[in-house]
């Protein structure tokens, strides 16, 4: 009894690391630094061409973590910052020292070190890239894009981090290729010089706080909707009540990363913040089909997709056995993102159908659900 007593405490402690020190998923970390690159300015194609690096580096952070590291600097609290911990969090010190001096230095390691560790990152990167050290600067890169990401995951900002158990299912098992990872797509953006980087970091950290409030209330949301029961119906109702919030904190940490890379470069002397170029990529990089949302649904459904280039788009839904059911677009398009509304007739029996975008040689189908 005994045994197995100590087996459930250590599997909860290892839980309570894992929630603390993971951010995002791994697969919105990856959409993360990849995505970053496309804010970019031309005068850095030494890392708009390494966008698949930093994408597959983008959780070195979390395999670093050790549990047997209990020091201020461990790799662990660099992923989190339960600001609202502290009293009057808004207005809280911005020096780690006074921090330290006022509550302490084991209170401070367990709320996070998420904002100076990301100036240790950012300076690191600086004294990499000046002296030409480009192997460890795009890892170091990678490692701040970590950072970041995490920051702009509402619960990694919050005493509150994982009530219920909310923090995977919604950061990884609702961002899934199951659920709503291919609904995520990023605007490029140009990007700003950041002189003053940890008000920069706290000013993000607080606004992804903000929004704790509002996932708890999704939650709750979409458990009545599925009573209780962590189900399909659940996650399309909590997406439901998170996308906007979701999809506004991929664009900002995709372009706080950005702003942060491109300062960087700056500081180390190698590009100046005249005559900057806008980002190369000003429409869509990839021609996809996202999945339509909601779904299942009944009678509508949007269906969006994005064109790098325009021409002549056919979008047409199908019956699994083939048969052409309905044409929702045919016609020529400009480059961007795009979104149709497809609503089914109420002869259109429940089941599974097909949707099929067309672009010159370019096809691309996806499944999607009438239940009536």
């Amino acid at each position: 009894m005994k045994k197995a007593l100590l087996i459930v405490v250590l599997l909860c402690a290892v839980l309570v690391v894992y929630y603390e020190a993971s951010g995002w998923g791994w697969d919105t970390h990856y959409f993360i630094n990849r995505k970053t690159v496309y804010h970019l300015p031309s005068q850095m194609m030494l890392f708009i061409q390494d966008s698949l690096f930093f994408q597959d580096h983008a959780e070195d952070a979390d395999r670093r973590v050790n549990s047997a590291d209990t020091s201020l600097y461990a790799e662990r609290p660099r992923h989190f910052m339960d600001i609202d911990d502290y009293p009057n969090f808004r207005n809280l010190t911005r020096s780690l020292d006074t921090l330290i001096l006022l509550y302490g230095r084991e209170r401070v390691k367990d709320n996070g070190t998420n904002p100076w560790a990301t100036v240790w990152v950012y300076d690191t990167l600086v004294a990499q890239l000046r002296r030409g050290d480009w192997n460890n600067a795009k890892l170091t890169a990678a490692d701040l894009g970590h950072y970041v990401g995490d920051a702009h995951q509402p619960l990694h900002n919050t005493w509150n981090y994982n009530p219920g158990g909310l923090h995977s299912r919604y950061e990884t098992t609702m961002l899934s290729t199951t659920y709503y990872l291919s609904q995520l797509f990023i605007t490029p953006d140009s990007v700003r010089y950041i002189a003053d980087r940890i008000n920069f970091i706290f000013d993000y950290i607080l606004h992804s706080n903000s929004y704790v409030d509002t996932l708890l209330v999704a939650d709750a949301y979409a458990r009545s909707v599925s009573g209780g029961t962590y189900n399909a119906t659940y996650y399309n109702a909590l997406w439901l009540k998170t996308r906007s919030i979701t999809l506004e904190q991929v664009q900002r940490a995709t372009h706080d990363l950005a702003s942060l890379w491109y300062s960087a470069w700056v500081d180390a002397g190698l590009i100046s913040t005249t005559g900057v170029l806008p980002p190369v990529a000003t429409t869509p990089v990839e021609l996809s089909l996202a999945q339509n949302y909601p779904n299942p649904f009944n009678p509508a459904t949007m269906i969006s997709y994005s064109l790098p280039v325009g021409g002549t788009v056919s979008l047409k839904i199908f019956s699994v056995d083939g048969r052409e059911i309905a044409t929702l677009v045919q016609e020529n398009q400009s480059a961007g993102n795009h979104a149709v509304q497809f609503s089914a007739s109420a002869s259109l029996a429940s089941g599974v159908y097909l949707y099929q975008l067309r672009l010159g040689n370019f096809s691309q189908t996806k499944k999607f659900v009438l239940l009536k």
